[in-house]
């Protein structure tokens, strides 16, 4: 049994180890400041300034409560195409709006030093892809650019998807983007646009631009505004003509959007020759319930844009859009022990802690019919073949330059795995 003495020693040091903490967290509150916002409403729940707001131009000095966010355009954006009304951010922080010219096409300029710009040609019409197809000769996967468009630029330039005049170059290669495209940049219209241009341009080649969608895009498309940046509350307030930001985002992406329109024809998961490709992963709870990829996509459009409020009753459809085992959420092929603790702390009584062992993970690639998968969402160092080379983890943090060579993805040529950056760098996996 431990001594009084120690047992006091311990008090002691536990009693000053919260009293440095507490000190800690009260000081730099008072000197910083601190604020809380209401992501919905767009509105502080609570502001304090911090006594440096005194000395400093950019901050506001005082309390708030209740109060708007001031939010303000930041840059090139857009275009937002409504029927025959085009909405566009220009370089001065100015908000235009436009007619479509007869050519139903639209240009896109990004908000970045080399002022790129292309031209768009609208569509007719917007099918629902299929999800399953041949493995073609070469196969491209990105994932997570997240308006990122210098790094995804020099990235499909580096690796022959297309030329500086933004023509597809791949022929009939295909082109994967699993999912995270948008978000935390400041050019996710634009990514989104040259995602769009490059589809039509691969069709005509016989190539394939395949895009699956990952849990950021289904966020916007829902009014989630978590991860976007200020600039976009801003234009989709005014769009929108809200002071919410939620109601913002899901009109600047809803079914009257070009945009919304295209992107609820995506899928959220496809097979393509005997690689599996969804944004985060599959796990044992999908076989169980026989979920086929196609009720996959089928349950997850139905759900395009709106709001997770409501418990789903459901089993098969919570399954599929859960935030912890959804194909866009779940993360157990990469449980570390920080996601754990992230997943305890939040949700304790439904909170995963299994990571699927080798035996596993193959019978769910048998039950899909796959030989490999191919995921991004959680974050690795470098493009990593897991599971005995089962599992290709391609969300790495990617350059924000052109050429930077931190840009990667997988390339799979003539049934090999290679990883490949923007300088065209290839190394066998």
């Amino acid at each position: 049994m431990p001594s009084s003495k120690f047992k006091k020693r311990a008090k002691k040091i536990i009693k000053w180890t919260a009293i440095v903490v507490l000190g800690y967290w009260v000081g730099t509150t008072l000197y910083f400041g601190y604020s809380d916002i209401d992501e919905r409403e767009g509105t502080y729940v609570y502001y304090w300034s911090g006594l440096n707001a005194l000395w400093r131009d950019d901050k506001e000095f005082g309390f708030k409560h209740n109060e708007i966010f001031e939010t303000k355009l930041d840059g090139e954006d857009g275009p937002y195409v409504f029927g025959d009304t085009v909405y566009r951010v220009d370089g001065t922080n100015s908000l235009y709006v436009e007619r479509l010219d007869s050519s139903r096409s639209v240009i896109v300029k990004a908000a970045n030093a080399d002022h790129d710009e292309f031209r768009v040609s609208l569509r007719n019409s917007y099918a629902t892809g299929q999800d399953r197809f041949p493995l073609p000769e070469k196969l491209l996967a990105i994932s997570d650019i997240e308006g990122n468009f210098d790094g995804f630029y020099s990235f499909l330039m580096a690796n022959g998807v297309m030329d500086k005049q933004y023509r597809w170059t791949f022929g009939k290669g295909h082109l994967v983007l699993d999912g995270d495209f948008v978000d935390r940049g400041k050019n996710a219209t634009q990514v989104l646009w040259l995602i769009y241009r490059l589809e039509q341009e691969a069709e005509k080649a016989g190539g394939k631009v395949h895009y699956i969608l990952g849990n950021h895009e289904i966020m916007n498309l829902y009014g989630d505004v978590s991860y976007c940046d200020f600039k976009y509350m801003e234009a989709a307030k005014r769009i929108a003509g809200t002071t919410r930001w939620d109601q913002g985002l899901r009109r600047l992406f809803s079914a009257d959007s070009e945009l919304g329109k295209w992107l609820r024809t995506k899928n959220i998961a496809e097979k393509i020759g005997s690689y599996l490709f969804v944004h985060a992963g599959l796990n044992t709870k999908h076989v169980d319930e026989k979920l086929s990829f196609s009720e996959m996509n089928a349950i997850a459009r139905k759900y395009y844009g709106v709001y997770p409020d409501q418990k789903l009753e459901n089993p098969r459809e919570a399954l599929v859009l859960s935030s912890y085992y959804s194909p866009y959420w779940d993360r157990s092929l990469s449980l570390t022990m920080l996601y754990r603790a992230v997943y305890f702390f939040n949700n304790p009584s439904n909170a995963p802690t299994h990571k699927p062992s080798q035996e596993e993970l193959e019978g769910v690639l048998r039950y899909y019919g796959g030989e490999k998968l191919v995921i991004g969402h959680s974050v690795v160092d470098e493009i990593t073949a897991d599971y005995e080379s089962k599992v290709f983890k391609i969300d790495v943090k990617h350059g924000t330059e052109k050429s930077s060579g931190k840009t990667l993805g997988l390339l799979i040529e003539q049934g090999k795995e290679y990883a490949v950056d923007d300088l065209g760098r290839k190394t066998k996996l």
